[in-house]
């Protein structure tokens, strides 16, 4: 049971240091701005993104997480998609300055976890202080909850989708993964690695893990050629 805020974030799926370092926010800036700012002015406002799978939504939130410890300001971040595994009883505790719930889709049609969830909303409305965002696949009107209350208090803060990097906006985000990990890693090689993927982040990272690692038992440098070896394009 856990019933303090934890400073800092529980397991989420992280990208490398899932920090805004390596994060690129492209058609994405405005609403990434906007969360930053409501994280340094302990904003009272809810923010539910919702955005598919590889759009970069957990590494948003780690990101958060990440800014929120530099600030020394109380954080509760959970993923529901690993908690979900776990105790509701979870999702019981004094709400912190800032919070963050990621993938709370994985609660839907669990009627524990979504009155645990139900309950959240409500010590926040209560608190009267406090930032509170939430992520999901979908828009909050077509999430399957059971609980109808649900859907209108996700639609009840600002809601925003997180869109999906266009082809510049993968190369770079490839490009500078590659370079967080030491990986010479040329634009061109990550432009032709993007074009032969469907730009899910997700995808593209686990394409850089079997690289990286293909080169360094090659000893060889991630070019156009050895990619195509590699994946064999």
């Amino acid at each position: 049971m856990v019933n303090e805020p934890r400073q800092g974030a529980l397991p989420l799926h992280l990208t490398d240091k899932g920090d805004f370092a390596t994060f690129v926010s492209s058609a994405n800036r405005g609403l990434v701005e906007s969360l930053k700012k409501a994280v340094t002015s302990h904003s009272y406002e809810f923010f539910y993104v919702f955005g598919p799978s590889g759009c970069g939504k957990s590494h948003l939130l780690s990101a958060l997480a990440h800014q929120v410890q530099e600030s020394a300001v109380n954080c509760f971040s959970l993923d529901m998609g690993i908690a979900v595994h776990m105790s509701p009883q979870l999702l019981s505790f004094d709400l912190p300055q800032v919070t963050l719930l990621d993938n709370i889709d994985a609660l839907t049609g669990r009627a524990e976890w979504e009155l645990a969830l139900f309950g959240v909303f409500n010590r926040w409305v209560d608190a009267g202080q406090g930032l509170l965002v939430m992520t999901g696949s979908s828009s909050f009107d077509v999430l399957k909850f059971s609980r109808p209350d649900l859907n209108t208090r996700l639609g009840s803060g600002i809601v925003a989708q997180l869109q999906n990097l266009d082809e510049l906006g993968c190369v770079e985000a490839l490009t500078v993964h590659a370079r967080e990990r030491g990986i010479v890693f040329s634009a061109q090689a990550a432009s032709f690695l993007v074009r032969h993927s469907n730009r899910d982040m997700h995808a593209l990272m686990h394409l850089l893990d079997k690289l990286d690692v293909a080169s360094l038992e090659a000893k060889h440098e991630v070019t156009v050629p050895f990619i195509k070896k590699i994946l064999s394009l």
